[in-house]
């Protein structure tokens, strides 16, 4: 395969859909935007959704960090660049920033994966994935946090029903509807007081339609608060640190 263009740049405008209460973008607003990118990027180089899906194939996303730096207005004008590094056996990472005059407002750390249709079973990066010369390397290479999946004695904060408005085309929760859902937990007075600005976003197992899932917290001591959700038979299938 002859080598791609590894990053991807476009100018966007800050939409009132993709902001809050208080006109600026919201946190899932900045992960569909970066889930929008990702999208256009990938079917630039031949791995976009329609095109694996020739092969069997269906992207996930396994872990992604949210760090916010400023959260824009309504109708600015904005730049947002996403671009991937060298794929390992069987995950790639693919980064995202949203700047303003060179200023970076937000970012995106994320791994993705590959499933096979007809197992769901991880597919070779090998076999898709893109040559490419990866000239841009990500601005933060911490790593994710382990966030424990017991959450035995955990406080429940709320329960969510998914809907076949929350399904995407993998068949299952859309990952961003986790967080959307997770959110809902809380007042918007509530989520003002927390000012959140970084999130470590986990995903364990896929849910479905009808299922209904239970978000438990906890405190944490190098996060404001740790997250689980639960599905029907009590395992955790996401997490989320957060401060």
């Amino acid at each position: 395969m002859s080598k791609v263009n590894c990053s991807y740049t476009e100018t966007v405008r800050a939409l009132p859909s993709m902001c809050n209460e208080t006109s600026r973008i919201s946190i899932p607003g900045f992960l569909d935007m970066f889930q929008d990118a990702a999208g256009f990027h990938a079917k630039s180089i031949g791995i976009g959704a329609l095109e694996l899906e020739e092969k069997g194939l269906f992207w996930i996303v396994s872990k992604i960090r949210l760090k916010i730096n400023k959260r824009p207005l309504v109708q600015e004008i904005l730049e947002q660049t996403t671009w991937i590094q060298p794929a390992e056996k069987v995950v790639c990472e693919r980064d995202w920033e949203l700047c303003k005059d060179g200023e970076q407002l937000a970012y995106v750390r994320s791994i993705w994966a590959l499933l096979k249709r007809e197992d769901f079973r991880p597919a070779l990066m090998a076999d898709v994935y893109p040559d490419s010369d990866y000239t841009l390397a990500p601005p933060d290479d911490r790593p994710f946090t382990r966030i424990r999946k017991k959450f035995d004695n955990a406080e429940l904060i709320g329960e969510y029903r998914i809907r076949s408005v929350d399904i995407d085309r993998g068949g299952h929760f859309n990952n961003g509807n986790y967080v959307r859902a997770m959110l809902g937990c809380f007042t918007c007075a509530q989520i003002a007081e927390m000012n959140i600005t970084e999130m470590d976003l986990q995903y364990h197992l896929q849910c479905y339609e009808g299922e209904t899932i239970r978000f438990v917290s906890r405190p944490s001591e190098d996060w404001f608060m740790e997250i689980g959700a639960l599905n029907e038979e009590g395992k955790v299938c996401f997490t989320c640190a957060f401060k």
